[in-house]
């Protein structure tokens, strides 16, 4: 067998020793990095004061920094957190907390018949936005009251979603046909026009002194359609060529 000489025989024995001491600086290291640090507890799902409760009991320090919503944790427990569960980091480190604003979804309520007002102040607190606000006449839903709605009851929204709303102006006017109005007093006349609901403009026209203060024109005409709170003129005359001026009540 061949036998090492004395000079390879100290070689191989310096080797050995260099290796083991490397070994030992590189572990010694180790357990220098890894003296006082802690692993991240993971919080996810857990209520904010409870969590920031548990990361003390690791010497750790824990701040909400926001808030988000979350389909299915709920409001107030944490849905992220920076350093990650399990990250072995110093102590007193400040662990991030992202808490949960619970989910924005909702199912949308059946608005029809109920008041207009009343729902606005609905979809406003629950983050709905308003869509388009149509008004039409009806004889069957009250004045402001919704007629309808899209998209319908029942539907799953969320967070800034628009809804579109029908709402009732009530009842359709009454629909009267102006008579002919010549001829009659003015003063009477306009009286009795805006007891019904109409407005009454008032202007002069210079005529014979039997005409003073009766009706020579109109406008709308004799047989025209005229719905309550619409404006009928009314031209009287005036012996006065100089009055030339209107009124309105």
């Amino acid at each position: 067998m061949h036998q090492l000489t004395p000079w390879k025989r100290r070689a191989l024995i310096i080797a050995g020793l260099c290796t083991l001491l490397a070994i030992t600086t590189i572990s010694t290291m180790e357990w220098a990095l890894e003296r006082g640090r802690v692993a991240v507890p993971n919080l996810l799902g857990a209520a904010a004061p409870l969590a920031i409760e548990r990361l003390k009991e690791y010497d750790l320090e824990g701040k909400i920094v926001g808030e988000s919503y979350h389909p299915s944790i709920p409001k107030g427990a944490v849905i992220h957190q920076d350093p990650a569960p399990g990250a072995r980091v110093k102590a007193k480190r400040t662990v991030r907390l992202t808490i949960s604003q619970g989910s924005d979804e909702l199912f949308l309520p059946d608005f029809t018949f109920q008041p207009k007002d009343r729902v606005r102040r609905y979809m406003g607190a629950k983050g709905l936005a308003l869509g388009d606000l149509c008004q039409v006449h009806s004889g069957k839903v009250p004045r402001d009251t919704i007629i309808a709605q899209s998209p319908p009851p029942g539907t799953r929204l969320h967070l800034g979603d628009p809804v579109s709303l029908l709402v009732s102006l009530g009842p359709f006017p009454p629909v009267y046909f102006m008579p002919d109005l010549k001829g009659t007093d003015g003063s009477f006349v306009s009286k009795a026009l805006v007891a019904m609901g109409f407005k009454v403009q008032i202007s002069f026209q210079a005529s014979p002194a039997r005409e003073a203060g009766r009706i020579v024109d109109q406008n709308p005409p004799c047989g025209s359609p005229v719905a309550q709170g619409e404006t009928i003129l009314l031209v009287l005359g005036t012996e006065d060529e100089m009055l030339t001026s209107s009124w309105q009540r």
